[in-house]
């Protein structure tokens, strides 16, 4: 069987999984709730842009610190905003899985960086 092959079959196992087809359904009635989408998009945008800054090294301020606090307790008032986000950590979590695994077994050709880095030859 052709790697293709397995990629394909690994998808349609990944779309079979209950916490595919939970998050799809979340998504849906997200998606029907204009103002939970809306708050969503809105959550989602500034979540975005926080961990930019956190990723770039920039520290926050204590008040855009606090405003995402408060930000994510009141999207968490929304019962479907809430339940969509957790449904989607759920997926979130397989699929971090599925890539772990594939990566670990490709470590020793993808290492060649750090080996380099911390002066080894393996």
């Amino acid at each position: 069987m052709l790697i293709h092959d397995k990629a394909h079959e690994l998808a349609r196992a990944l779309r079979a999984t209950p916490e595919f087809h939970t998050l799809k359904q979340w998504q849906s009635k997200l998606k029907e709730d204009q103002p939970a989408y809306k708050m969503f998009v809105d959550y989602r945008r500034k979540e975005i842009a926080y961990q930019a800054q956190l990723m770039s090294g920039k520290a926050p301020e204590s008040e855009q610190v606090q405003a995402m606090q408060r930000l994510s307790e009141i999207v968490a008032l929304n019962s479907i905003v809430r339940e969509y986000l957790q449904a989607e950590a759920k997926f979130a979590t397989i699929y971090n899985d599925i890539q772990r695994i594939i990566g670990d077994s490709i470590e020793e050709i993808s290492s060649i960086y750090t080996e380099e880095q911390e002066g080894g030859n393996n």
